[in-house]
């Protein structure tokens, strides 16, 4: 009789179920929305009795936020695009971190590497820079835990968090694991940087990346090496992985000829959007540098040189990274990073999965201690009059 029970009352419950999802799914269906998220209208029924069921009979512990999360997740992965991610609420707070400029953190870009998480790049004065950290150097574990097989997202959540607190990596460096104890702050990225080329009439600009401020720090720092006699230019992409369009508009409106197209693209509609940039009549002469990290707006600015035949680009292949993404919120907290469109640059041209082909090819060793790179983009400028 017991055994009877329980079956009565286990059905009773999953007819609960069943009817509580099933007018759910028909409150969304009413409201207009199922459309957005599904064919099948039955398929916030099948969601919910999955973690239903799950939860129910699973014989192990259950974390019903990581359950919930997984199911996002899915949901955008099964796109099969890398660029397209759910972004849980510290993802998000550091993909929010990165386009503002400042974060808790020890200062470093990461790539992507076989083994773990490479350092494409090392912010000046920050804990990674103090600790002798290096572009090239490969973190192979983050508090004990494997990097191997991470996804680029969590490395960098778990390498971040709050100010003054540490965090351990192990760092390998021309086959040699290294282990560094370092304490997180506040890191302000200055996202531009320059120099005059001693000697010469030469200006050097490196862009680190394409945040909400790269544009007014670009402008200031190229106005300023203009009037300390600046006539050639040599910009330096190297590592920058991209950013935000508007601001490689803003960049590339101090080189390039008034109400130039700097990139254009389809959205999902079929409606094409383009950004102009404002230009400018007083063009000179100048190399952009590029390499296998270049990617994104990075390329949108090298490849309207190449386009426009405003100079040379020197340095290896691009990332080739030729998609626009948009973040849309969810709830406030989490939000869904997905590509809306493939960008063209000003000449029509596709970059994804192609990348940007420099002008004049050279390649940088790891153990090389002169830039090469930059040694012939210095060679090419001084032939020009």
């Amino acid at each position: 009789m017991n055994s009877r029970m329980k079956k009565i009352r286990k059905d009773i419950l999953d007819a609960v179920l069943w009817i509580g999802t099933a007018i759910l799914t028909a409150i969304i269906l009413l409201a207009g929305l199922s459309y957005q998220y599904t064919s099948d209208p039955l398929g916030f029924v099948k969601l919910f009795r999955t973690l239903h069921i799950v939860e129910t009979h699973y014989a192990g512990s259950i974390d019903k936020q990581a359950l919930l999360n997984g199911a996002l997740e899915g949901i955008v992965a099964k796109l099969g695009d890398k660029h397209s991610v759910y972004l849980d609420g510290d993802t998000l707070k550091s993909f929010t971190d990165q386009m503002t400029g400042s974060y808790a953190g020890i200062g470093i870009y990461l790539g992507s590497a076989a083994d773990g998480g490479l350092v494409a790049g090392v912010i000046d004065d920050s804990p990674a820079s103090e600790a002798d950290i290096r572009r090239g150097d490969v973190i192979t574990a983050i508090d004990g835990t494997a990097t191997a097989g991470m996804k680029l997202e969590d490395i960098s959540q778990k390498i971040r968090g709050p100010v003054d607190t540490t965090v351990t990596l192990t760092v390998r460096r021309d086959g040699t694991d290294k282990t560094i104890e370092l304490q997180r702050r506040r890191i302000h990225i200055k996202t531009v940087a320059g120099q005059m080329i001693e000697g010469t009439d030469i200006g050097y600009i490196r862009v680190a990346v394409f945040s909400e401020n790269t544009g007014e720090e670009f402008t200031k720092q190229f106005k300023a090496l203009q009037e300390q006699g600046m006539k050639k230019m040599i910009l330096d992409l190297r590592d920058n992985p991209g950013g935000l369009v508007d601001q490689a508009t803003l960049v590339a409106s101090n080189f390039v000829p008034p109400e130039s197209t700097i990139v254009s693209y389809m959205d999902s509609n079929g409606k094409e959007e383009a950004f102009r940039a404002d230009g400018t009549t007083q063009l000179i002469p100048m190399v952009v540098l590029i390499n296998e990290n270049s990617a994104s707006a990075s390329e949108i600015v090298a490849g309207d040189v190449q386009d426009m035949k405003l100079g040379t680009i020197v340095g290896v292949k691009s990332y080739g990274k030729g998609t626009v993404q948009g973040v849309y919120t969810i709830d406030g907290e989490n939000a869904v990073k997905l590509t809306v469109a493939q960008y063209k640059t000003t000449k029509g041209r596709q970059i994804d999965g192609i990348g940007i082909e420099p002008d004049t090819v050279v390649s940088l060793r790891p153990n090389d201690t002169i830039d090469y790179q930059l040694e012939k983009a210095l060679e090419i400028l001084k032939a020009q009059a």
